[in-house]
């Protein structure tokens, strides 16, 4: 028998993201349990596992719960049968809320981790079956240990000005996720007769993860950015297909006439935002933060930690003036870098203590089974059952294409040139995120 605990997490380990593989393993670094992670993206045979070898079970925010994709109907029916330990972490919680209601229920989950702050939380899940479920807010992301070794140049020789990549949202998702769209044309426009050198863009295809992202970041003066989330919490998608309709018939409009005749009176009735971990990642790097003004979940604030823009772009020669000022930025970064990251405060071991601590609490058994047995039970599965998970995946990954294609092809938002562009960009996006799950081994245990 084991002294610690046995825990499933079903997480996608083969995300393209970086923010998402930090956080996986910033949970899994927790040191008072065995953790063994699967991906059920590669792995469809967990079903077959016998799930009473673990004493709890827990599920990443990457794995979407209202999505077959992610989790077969049959992996949901057994997990709502296993009377162990069930935790969640949920992101982008503002969509198809009741659906993820139903799921908390019918899994009958005892733990989640979200971000909604504490003083709402009774606002954004109302569903008075789940008064058992204990909430935790959480941030959506935290500093690693590696964070602390990057090498980061002087801000008088990094050659770009400004720099910034982000999205444009869909409208229906509020004022606050336009923002990441705004503050990026808008200073744009603004800075055009500045002598900035930007680097800022919307687009996909200019995109950049990983060790390009931090390049980026280590090339800049600033950086833009803004809270991450949404101001509008959309239950039941009533709002997201009114959006659509209107822009069905009003294929031109933008977002300030979308949100006049659609949006308004649904902005900001819950409010879900909180800091992104690119603002961590600003920080280990020494980089300046341009941010509009917001809350960033308590973790930095203006003039201390970051330069504030008005959102109405009202003090942009302030802003201006304190890009010229070298010596400013210096002080800055260092003293954002000494808050955020050398204080340990926002630590990846501080995160998985606050999760280990909560799980812990909960589990009630007392003699665990060794973790080399479970390890072994795991390994023997997937052997055992691989020509259907061969099978599953193969049949799952057609199922996604052909639905998400005809999703495209008759979305009535866009013209025909649009949707095939759209369908082209999805599909080499696709391939991109399933390459390497067609590499990466199925569990691994920790």
């Amino acid at each position: 028998m084991s002294n610690k605990p046995n825990v499933l997490f079903l997480a996608d380990t083969t995300h393209h993201t970086a923010a998402v593989q930090d956080h996986i393993q910033a949970i899994t670094s927790g040191d008072r349990v065995h953790w063994h992670v699967i991906n059920p993206l590669v792995c469809k045979t967990v079903d077959k596992l016998d799930l009473s070898l673990f004493d709890a079970i827990g599920i990443h925010y990457s794995i979407k719960p209202y999505n077959h994709y992610y989790l077969s109907a049959g992996l949901k029916r057994k997990i709502s049968e296993y009377s162990g330990v069930k935790f969640l972490f949920l992101q982008d919680e503002y969509q198809r809320v009741n659906q993820v209601q139903d799921y908390l229920y019918a899994l009958k989950f005892n733990l989640l981790f979200t971000l909604v702050n504490q003083s709402i939380i009774a606002k954004a899940y109302p569903d008075p079956r789940l008064c058992g479920l204990k909430k935790v807010t959480v941030l959506t992301g935290y500093v690693q240990e590696n964070m602390k070794q990057w090498s980061s140049p002087d801000i008088a020789q990094r050659p770009i000005d400004v720099s910034y990549r982000g999205r444009r949202c869909d409208y229906w998702l509020g004022s606050l996720a336009y923002e990441k769209q705004f503050i990026a044309e808008q200073f744009v426009r603004k800075a055009a007769d500045k002598h900035l050198k930007l680097d800022i863009s919307l687009e996909e295809s200019d995109r950049v993860y990983g060790d390009a992202w931090l390049t980026l970041l280590k090339n800049s003066k600033a950086v833009l950015g803004t809270e991450s989330g949404a101001s509008i919490w959309d239950f039941d998608r009533s709002i997201e297909k009114q959006t659509n309709a209107y822009l069905r018939r009003h294929k031109n409009a933008d977002f300030p006439e979308v949100y006049e005749q659609v949006l308004k009176p649904y902005d900001g009735k819950i409010l879900y935002n909180a800091v992104s971990p690119r603002v961590f990642e600003a920080a280990a790097t020494k980089t300046p933060m341009i941010l509009f003004p917001g809350e960033y979940s308590g973790v930095c604030k203006p003039d201390i930690h970051y330069i504030k823009l008005e959102k109405d772009f009202s003090n942009m020669e302030e802003v201006c003036e304190k890009l010229k000022d070298y010596q400013f930025l210096q002080q800055l970064a260092d003293r954002t870098y000494a808050t955020l990251i050398e204080s340990n405060e926002y630590s990846q071991h501080q995160f998985a203590n606050i999760v280990m601590s909560e799980v812990l609490e909960l589990i009630k058994t007392e003699r665990y089974e060794n973790s080399s047995v479970v390890d072994t039970c795991i390994k023997a599965n997937i052997a055992k059952n691989n020509i259907l998970n061969l099978s599953r995946r193969s049949i799952t990954e057609l199922r996604f294409i052909i639905v998400n294609g005809f999703q495209i092809l008759f979305d009535g938002k866009y013209s025909l040139s649009t949707k095939l562009m759209n369908l082209f960009k999805g599909f080499k996006r696709y391939a991109s995120y399933l390459s390497p799950r067609l590499k990466r081994k199925h569990f691994t245990q920790k």
